[in-house]
């Protein structure tokens, strides 16, 4: 571990970042262990310790981590894994003494094995073959190998240094005449925000104004009013997270996605199921309807694409040709043409109508995260892990801007109905504002203290709803200065 010299860099589950000197690193003597001190004014929780040397074959534990799911882009995502431990004492080098069934996956070395009590018994590290066999087996360093080492260590004092974190909280941002304000913050009750839409909130056959549905990673689905802030309604919508929410434009759907595998339908004014499609071989992650509300286009960790006709549950194509997860997917206004965006850092535009591929666009070094179109169907706008966006021509494919401004993968991108303004949610925790036509940063709004990975505008603009992993929602108002 840690072969280089040079500043490292720890990322906290806040976003923050701190500096850590290889100086000050210190590496565990035969042992692929290391430590690596940073100074912070924020405090953080720990994980419980279990005891690693009352632990035996058979005990079903979980491996925890942040795989890369392959490809040039890197993009992790959190995945935690069940198994059975096969040897507690294993004679292997580096220390690597637990065996485990777990699947493991590149970029998992680091994460914790945890007995059934979500305790940390272990460091995971290393896969192999099991002698001449095709027999894959995971193994980790016992817990209780580090707390030997660490009670006999007295740990060096880094020096301090200005931490890369976030930036102070403004509760508006100007945008030259225009500018939108917080006018509320909603607390979700558990697990993090993956997705929001905005919808129409009716009574009969009347607007009362806007609604917003939220995803959440435990699972559930909730509906709020944005007018008053209140709750609507929650419910458990799916076995695993809800990454993909939508809102049907003729506003009578909701539908679903998530990492059950499943996307689901349910009747926006009674929240009650009405179709379950199925057929993904992964995780769900995005979800787009036509401007008709009859087409339904979804997007996975398969590396597949399928369009639906919703009514039905019937599905029309199935496309592939993406090398990576496809995280993004859009249909142009005139409902012609599927863009998708990939892992593979390429986007995809599709003949929706027949699902015949009709370019490749390649410009991100990174995973393509977020794709939007504005609403004269000229602009392709996408957002990517590389932390920055790109602008396109629908028409040529043809790459037109490159903003740059983010510190961090750019998760959420969309259009304003003027196409004046693009509006990107990011991973360093901010919310950018960018003018269309100059390629220019017009604000940055502040105020999450974790990751941004949705950001939804109502039909007129006038509405910006964000959401993310510090388990909040917030409203945005369009406001005019004086």
């Amino acid at each position: 571990v840690l072969q280089k010299a040079g500043i490292y860099r720890i990322q906290t589950p806040d976003g923050n970042r701190y500096p850590v000197d290889s100086r000050y690193i210190r590496r565990m003597p035969g042992v692929d262990l290391a430590i690596l001190p940073f100074i912070s004014t924020s405090n953080y929780p720990v994980a419980r310790l279990g005891n690693s040397q009352q632990i035996s074959a058979g005990q079903r534990v979980y491996v925890a981590g942040w795989p890369r799911s392959g490809g040039a882009s890197q993009q992790r995502r959190f995945i935690n894994t069940e198994g059975l431990l096969t040897d507690a004492a294993s004679k292997l080098p580096r220390g690597y003494a637990l065996s485990y069934t777990n699947l493991v996956r590149v970029g998992m070395s680091g994460g914790p094995v945890l007995d059934h009590q979500g305790r940390v018994i272990g460091i995971n590290g290393m896969v192999r073959l099991v002698g001449d066999s095709d027999t894959i087996v995971a193994s980790g360093i016992a817990i209780d190998t580090y707390l030997t080492w660490r009670s006999q260590l007295k740990l060096p004092t880094p020096v301090k240094t200005p931490q890369v974190a976030v930036s102070p909280t403004a509760a508006s941002a100007k945008t030259g005449t225009v500018f939108y304000k917080l006018a509320n913050t909603l607390k979700v009750g558990t697990g993090s925000v993956s997705s929001v839409a905005i919808g129409t909130l009716a009574q009969g056959r009347s607007v009362k104004g806007l609604m917003a549905a939220s995803g959440h990673s435990d699972g559930t689905i909730s509906l709020w009013n944005l007018s008053t802030g209140q709750l609507i309604r929650t419910w458990r919508g799916h076995g695993g997270a809800v990454n993909a929410v939508v809102i049907s434009p003729d506003g009578q759907t909701l539908v679903s996605g998530g990492d059950d595998r499943m996307i689901k339908t349910w009747n926006l004014n009674t929240g009650k199921p009405l179709v379950t499609l199925t057929g993904h071989q992964d995780t769900v992650a995005t979800l787009a309807f036509s401007v008709d509300s009859k087409t339904l286009v979804s997007g996975s960790w398969d590396n597949t694409i399928k369009i639906w006709q919703v009514a039905k549950g019937k599905l029309l194509h199935t496309l592939t040709g993406h090398l990576g997860s496809v995280n993004s997917v859009e249909i142009s206004p005139d409902g012609k043409t599927l863009v998708s965006g990939s892992q593979d850092t390429t986007i995809r535009l599709w003949n929706l109508a027949t699902g015949k591929l009709v370019r490749i666009l390649k410009g991100h070094s990174r995973s393509v995260s977020s794709v939007a179109i504005s609403l004269d169907g000229k602009t392709l706008a996408s957002g990517g892990g590389d932390g920055t966006i790109r602008l396109w021509n629908l028409n040529t494919g043809k790459l037109t801007r490159t903003l740059t401004g983010h510190t961090d993968g750019v998760w959420s991108v969309t259009i304003t109905r003027d196409g004046s303004t693009l509006i990107s949610g990011s991973w360093d925790k901010t919310i950018k504002l960018w003018d269309m036509r100059s390629a220019q940063l017009k604000s940055t709004l502040n105020g999450h203290s974790g990751y941004v990975v949705a950001v939804a505008l109502s039909q007129d603009s006038q509405t910006l709803v964000s959401g993310g992993w510090d388990q909040q929602i917030r409203i945005w108002r369009k406001q005019i200065s004086n």
